[in-house]
């Protein structure tokens, strides 16, 4: 009994070795085979000693060995299509993933008005990993051109599409209200609650703001001491909630005072002056 399990466990050993050689030398191969085909691509590309006929034959030797992309990674979209940068890449769908121009993808993917930032990754065999930043949109500036949609350095970033964001982003007016935007929301960070309220920003004379809010109130911010105005504001707000005192209009150009108008409805007063 011992000498028949000594046997058999020979055997198992001796089966096992010759699986691990078995796969050790289909690996060898494969690289051998790698690392032949990519010297006789680099040869061909620096000696011209193929003609076109025998490097379409080597082209698809690499297409038929895996060597062609198959999977397209497009990471950090949240408001670009992905298919948009999917599109760029299907240009190199019949040719080996070696041949791919790298360079020229990115060059068309950062003329998208989107991308901030771009990196790509070719993973072999057959894989091409893209990373993106994407420029952040803080208004809508709109222009005698029509409507554009803009980041915090003024750079417009699409004037298709704009529907979705006008329900949580300011439209803004004015001459050169887009490069001068971003210092304004600077200030009104402070209370991210009463901002939402927001409908549009007018730059007026290029100096000063007036804020309109969705409920029908008018700000009028002075030209200088901007944040302090403000903060007279917040202070109002959460004292009063001037939103829902039927304010049309709160005047902060002089500082030393403040000035209110009220919406009235003057049928109401001729109504009481003719009884």
């Amino acid at each position: 009994m011992l000498e028949s399990r000594t046997h058999k466990s020979n055997f198992i050993n001796y089966k096992n070795k010759i699986n691990i050689f078995e796969n050790v030398h289909k690996k060898l191969i494969f690289i051998i085979l790698f690392l032949f085909l990519i010297s006789f691509y680099l040869l061909s590309k620096t000696n011209n000693l193929f003609t076109k006929s025998k490097f379409d034959f080597f082209n698809q030797i690499l297409i038929n060995s895996g060597f062609i992309i198959k999977n397209i990674e497009v990471l950090g979209v949240n408001y670009l299509d992905k298919d948009d940068i999917i599109e760029i890449i299907r240009t190199y769908n019949n040719v080996n993933i070696f041949k791919v121009n790298i360079e020229d993808i990115y060059r068309k993917i950062k003329g998208n008005t989107w991308i901030k930032k771009a990196s790509i990754q070719v993973i072999y065999p057959n894989t091409i990993k893209i990373l993106l930043t994407e420029k952040e949109p803080i208004a809508i500036w709109q222009n005698r051109y029509g409507n554009s949609l803009i980041n915090k350095n003024g750079d417009v970033i699409s004037e298709k599409n704009l529907e979705k964001f006008k329900s949580y982003l300011p439209i803004i007016i004015g001459q050169n209200a887009h490069i001068n935007v971003h210092s304004i929301l600077d200030v009104f960070s402070s209370n991210k609650d009463f901002i939402k309220n927001i409908w549009s920003l007018t730059f007026v004379n290029e100096r000063r703001w007036d804020v309109h809010f969705k409920q029908g109130l008018t700000i009028r911010l002075p030209s200088k001491n901007v944040r302090e105005a403000w903060e007279k504001v917040v202070h109002l707000d959460q004292n009063y909630n001037i939103l829902s005192l039927g304010l049309t209009e709160i005047d902060l150009r002089n500082p030393n005072q403040i000035l209110g108008k009220i919406n009235v409805d003057k049928k109401f007063i001729n109504k009481q002056k003719n009884s």
